[in-house]
């Protein structure tokens, strides 16, 4: 078995870069993305506040690489969080 930092550096990771109620601002937030070279995709989900698009970014397999395109949102003036999946 591989030790447990090298699973957490490999697998399946994205870039959440926000959730929003407004699907025109989830749609700007994506397009300023596409614009800057990243590959995104949106997640509708139902919160206890009500729908929420999530805007995302990847998928990634390795957390070095959704670490990069962190920055490189981050760099776009936009929040970014590395998540597991």
């Amino acid at each position: 078995a591989a030790p447990a930092a090298a699973r957490e550096e490999q697998g399946r990771f994205i870039v959440q870069v926000g959730a929003f109620a407004d699907a025109d601002k989830a749609r700007e937030v994506r397009d300023r993305l596409e614009r800057s070279g990243l590959k995104t995709y949106t997640q509708v989900v139902d919160t206890k506040d009500g729908k929420r698009t999530r805007v995302r970014v990847g998928p990634f397999t390795s957390r070095a690489d959704a670490d990069k395109a962190a920055g490189r949102v981050k760099g776009a003036g936009l929040s970014a969080s590395v998540l597991a999946l």
